[in-house]
């Protein structure tokens, strides 16, 4: 991303992912082809005196050295002297904790943060998120990160380390599921069966998702599938009784919706409009209306990449060049960079224990897990985050209405009293924030929005792209109000081309996106993950571009517009797989726990109930490493080399299986780590709240809501060493602080505020005529 957005970025060849599979054709590692893209490569030795000059000029040096290895010992004694440099360690486990020396990827981190736990059915293996999505979310958050500390820098801020680690960045995309697990005092479970209500099910012509969690939705839904009986059964309008009732209707409407083609039934649908999404594969994507109406595909060469993650109007996404092969910009690179010097000649070694955004102020209209989980990012890193909900709707992450009743884990804590303050969600998504309440529907409540937006540096939101217009809100107004404001927008599809105006929520865009049918058993059939996985990938982005436009503005004084398309985000954490049927005609299909280029990679059941753990070989040593350990000497023999083993995978399996299943997960995992294999236990909801490596790195933190009470709960997935960031407060209560911003930042005096509470503008209760 640092390329695509303008940075000069080298990578130094040999680089281990252009022997990783699967390759095209003529040999070219596609994994390395995506993430090479855009790039200059060079071939140095690490003692030549180029290959120094290079590293102590740099703005940024990115690396994955583990702590104690040889590569750490050079890397680090290179940057010794870089006082300006921003350094940038990547690693499965991070630089600190008693996991630190061990090896991982993405399999060990789905199975470590609980997403394995819940992916998948029950009766069957827990499945990892497919692909690489922990290491797409850790180089996600590293970039944001990293502009973040530049941001600071233009302010005469100090070079740092910054330490990001696959397990923190998928704990934290994990954070709903660890405190509805902790709220409700069971662990999250996988679905129990594949049907209309979990996700996508069968139809003529491929697989469709179906949204009916709501009243509206399910009527819609039924008579449009000619159900009418079902569409007004009493039975059947509420959730909670609906899944109580599924012998009513399952069964029937995935039959009625066995007789449509998915185009049709999404578009007929959508005019209702209920929530829905088809399951795309990437051959259905490259002709896909809506992307290529929005120019989303890049042609980089005669060959079609995945393009911008999200639209940006003043700072452009640039993909212009395919990966270069190795060492082909040495010379270039040596020559121009002896010229180069460090462009600050004063840094400062001033610390900010609040974060590298201290200073920058969000006024946020985010709702539900996207924007929240954006904005929510942006206030752990400093930036004072002002959320306005309205008075008289509450946030769908709040729970089920002012009616709805408190969490069974809430049953001795007397401080919980409103539903609406205790939801897992909402407090799992908005730590550091505060809350305003404001009816933007009344003139009032939108001049008071106006003149806060007045006084800050950004807005976000994740409406459907109606709303903010509708209201007069939007980004063409709100920079009459402030001219360098900006202005980031999250929507199913974006505010361009035919499916701008369509609903979607995560579950619909994991099917539009692609993501639906990568995630699966061998058998082929397309799943949803556990949790909508799609929401934390678009707020993963919204961070991104948020702090990418205060950069620029530092830079340039101009604000601009930010257009997240769900869509478009999530496809790009799957970009290795559309290289991958661009540049072979095949059509990916879920590999279950399976890597394309290595085995054994899976997941094996252990000895107790339920009990899984994570196992992988990456090199010949590793495979031999489990080999002895296992007992089994004849396995080098069998399964031979990496080649051999991916030939005889199934077989392969069922022996590890054998062996797996007499042992103890825990004490397997660690005997596993210690010697150097990638291996991992799937930890549940309330194992992962319990870990104590997490904890020590502030991964985990426990959090003292006014309400709900001190909960462990996801925290700090970064770690700056001069702007550390911290956790300030727990999720705000609905409203808390109206009366405080409203005084501080507009000058509203008592009287003037209880005046805007009596007439249901702002406040604390729900407004007359709801049940508290």
């Amino acid at each position: 991303m640092l390329a695509d957005f303008g940075a000069d970025v080298a990578v130094r060849d040999p680089h281990p992912l252009r022997g990783c599979g699967p390759f095209d054709s003529s040999g070219i590692s596609i994994p390395a082809a995506v993430v090479l893209a855009n790039k200059r490569s060079l071939k140095l030795d690490i003692d030549n005196k180029a290959w120094k000059q290079l590293v102590g000029s740099a703005d940024i040096v990115v690396d994955d050295a583990r702590p104690r290895s040889s590569d750490r010992e050079w890397i680090d004694a290179l940057l010794m002297d870089n006082k300006y440099v921003l350094h940038v360690v990547i690693t499965a486990h991070g630089l600190t904790g008693a996991r630190a020396e061990w090896p991982g990827n993405d399999l060990s981190a789905s199975a470590r943060t609980g997403w394995a736990s819940v992916n998948g059915l029950q009766g069957r293996r827990p499945l990892k998120q497919s692909g690489y999505q922990a290491s797409y979310q850790a180089g996600t958050l590293a970039f944001a990160t990293v502009v973040s500390a530049l941001i600071h820098r233009t302010h005469g801020g100090p070079g740092q380390l910054i330490d990001v680690a696959l397990d923190d960045v998928s704990l934290m995309s994990f954070a709903p599921g660890i405190l509805r697990s902790l709220y409700n005092g069971a662990p999250v479970k996988r679905r129990a069966h594949r049907d209309v209500t979990t996700g996508p099910v069968p139809v003529k012509d491929g697989h469709f998702a179906l949204t009916i969690t709501r009243p509206h939705f399910w009527q819609g839904a039924a008579k449009l599938l000619k159900l009418d009986d079902l569409a007004n059964d009493e039975r059947l309008q509420a959730t909670a009784s609906r899944n109580a009732h599924k012998d009513l209707f399952v069964e029937r409407m995935q039959a009625a919706m066995a007789k449509w083609r998915k185009g049709d039934l999404f578009h007929s649908l959508s005019k209702i409009p209920v929530v829905a999404g088809p399951v795309f594969t990437m051959r259905e994507l490259a002709d896909n209306e809506h992307l290529n109406a929005r120019g989303f595909f890049v042609d980089v060469e005669g060959v079609s990449y995945a393009g911008a993650p999200f639209l940006m109007s003043e700072t452009p996404f640039s993909l212009l060049k395919q990966a270069p092969s190795p060492g082909a910009d040495t010379k270039q690179l040596v020559d121009e960079w002896a010229k180069v010097s460090s462009a600050v000649s004063e840094v400062s070694s001033a610390a900010g224990a609040d974060g590298p955004l201290t200073g920058y102020r969000g006024v946020v209209l985010t709702q539900a897990w996207s924007g929240s989980y954006a904005t929510q990012l942006m206030a752990l890193l400093g930036a004072e985050v002002i959320q306005v909900e309205a008075r008289s709707r509450y946030d769908s992450w709040r729970g089920g209405g002012y009616a709805a009743p408190l969490a069974v884990g809430f049953a001795d804590r007397p401080s919980a009293k409103n539903s609406w303050n205790c939801d897992c969600r909402f407090n799992s998504v908005n730590l550091n924030k505060q809350s305003v309440t404001l009816e933007l529907d009344t003139d009032e409540g939108r001049s008071i929005f106006k003149r806060l937006v007045a006084k800050a540096d950004f807005v976000a939101e994740n409406f459907s792209p109606r709303v903010m217009g509708k209201l007069g809100l939007n980004y063409e107004t709100l920079k009459t109000i402030k001219r360098d404001i900006i202005y980031c927008s999250i929507s199913g599809y974006g505010h361009s081309g035919p499916w701008s105006p369509l609903p979607a929520i995560g579950g619909t865009i994991e099917p539009t996106s692609g993501m639906s049918g990568l995630l699966g058993y061998e058998d082929g059939v397309p799943l949803n993950s556990g949790q909508m996985y799609p929401d934390a990938v678009a707020g993963l982005f919204g961070f991104a571009g948020l702090a990418l436009a205060i950069f620029h503005r530092e830079r340039t004084g101009h604000g601009q517009r930010i257009d997240l398309s769900m869509q478009e985000a999530n496809l790009s954490f799957v970009s290795d797989r559309w290289l991958e049927y661009e540049m072979t005609g095949a059509v990916p299909n879920p590999l279950g726990n399976r890597h394309a280029h290595f085995a054994p990679h899976g997941i094996f059941q252990t000895a107790g109930d339920d009990q899984w753990v994570a196992i992988a070989a990456e090199t010949e040593i590793q495979w031999h490493t489990i080999c002895t350990i296992a007992e089994r000497p004849e396995w080098v023999g069998k399964f031979g080399d990496c080649a051999a083993r991916k030939a005889n995978e199934d077989a392969l399996d069922r022996e590890i299986s054998e062996w797996t299943v007499t042992q103890d997960r825990d004490v397997l995992s660690e005997r596993l780590s210690r010697a150097g294999v990638i291996a991992a236990p799937v930890l549940n909801g309330l194992e992962v709240a319990a870990e104590s490596v997490f904890r020590e790195r502030t991964a985990i933190a426990v959090t003292e809501h006014p309400e709900a009470g001190a909960w462990p709960q996801p925290a700090m997935p970064f770690h700056l060493s001069a702007t550390p960031g911290r956790i300030r407060n727990a999720a705000p209560c609905k409203g808390a602080h109206s009366a405080e911003v409203l005084e501080r930042l507009l000058r509203l005096n008592r009287a003037q505020y209880e005046a805007l509470e009596a007439a249901g503008i702002t406040g604390v209760t729900p407004p007359k005529g709801k049940v508290g």
